[in-house]
């Protein structure tokens, strides 16, 4: 199968149904849809810097979650040996993941509200910036989270590029990890930038046996769209089994964690359990 496919196209598994071990062969192009959550991130001079003095910050409440109902997005298919959008349904649970570190400006004030939450999150690292940061990835690893392979250097035009370079930004970004890690660990799991995925880039995770994990809530908080939208974003569209997104890494990084310290108590007082995928 050829030709671009909306990324409505998302994965939901339901109950039981386990979730990709892999990647397969046989596999769509797909590419972001820029008019539902989980459309591409370009860093932060996409967008301007957008404050939240104008008005009062509104929080909604979190929607409740249903014990055994896992709600998909608009339009889900699930695509066999593609990535994983969603968690396998256990009625509460959803999982935190946290993209373009480690910073060491902003991923130390992220573990430190993920350990006062008592929440273990899934960080999708940057290779160079995890060789630059070694602390910062034991640290991570310290505190219980998962590593995930983000790629080496983040190129938004991974679907485009040939197999050897895809491979390589994976490989160089797995050892990097490993290296700063003390020889401890190695990602099981990959996040393409911006979400973009190819029948070469699903290949290549297949290849070195990583596992492609996506999302399904994108607040878009790598464009500083202020607090209020993120709040908003992440308090109504989660749902149990919801992958959230967010940064670390990247740029200014203070209205993430400013929302974050307000959505994470509220999604565990309303009943949601974090999990990792």
């Amino acid at each position: 199968m050829s030709g671009a496919v909306s990324r409505r196209a998302l994965l939901f598994a339901l109950g039981g149904v386990g979730l990709l071990a892999g990647c397969g062969d046989d596999h769509a192009t797909w590419h972001s849809a820029g008019d539902i959550p989980g459309d591409s991130h370009e860093g932060d001079s996409a967008s301007p810097d957008v404050t939240d003095s104008a008005s009062p910050l509104v929080v909604p409440p979190a929607n409740k979650p249903t014990a055994g109902v896992c709600p998909p997005p608009p339009g889900v298919v699930q695509k066999s040996g593609g990535p994983q959008y969603s968690l396998p349904c256990h009625g509460t649970n959803i999982a935190l993941t946290v993209d373009d570190g480690p910073d060491p400006t902003y991923t130390p004030r992220m573990l430190d509200l993920l350990a006062q939450q008592g929440i273990r999150a899934t960080f999708c690292m940057i290779g160079r910036s995890a060789a630059a940061h070694p602390d910062l990835v034991k640290r991570v690893l310290d505190g219980g989270h998962h590593i995930a392979n983000h790629t080496f250097s983040h190129p938004l035009n991974i679907a485009k590029m040939a197999a050897g370079a895809v491979h390589a930004e994976m490989a160089k970004a797995t050892d990097a990890i490993a290296k700063a890690s003390g020889g401890n660990y190695r990602p099981a799991l990959f996040r393409s930038p911006g979400g973009a995925w190819s029948s070469t880039v699903l290949g290549q995770c297949g290849n070195l046996g990583l596992r492609p994990l996506d999302w399904s809530v994108d607040p878009r908080d790598w464009s500083r769209p202020g607090v209020q939208h993120i709040v908003t974003t992440i308090l109504t569209k989660t749902h149990p089994g919801s992958i959230i997104l967010e940064h670390d890494g990247g740029g200014n990084r203070e209205q993430t964690l400013t929302a974050l310290g307000i959505v994470l108590p509220r999604l565990r007082d309303a009943g949601y359990t974090f999990a990792q995928p």
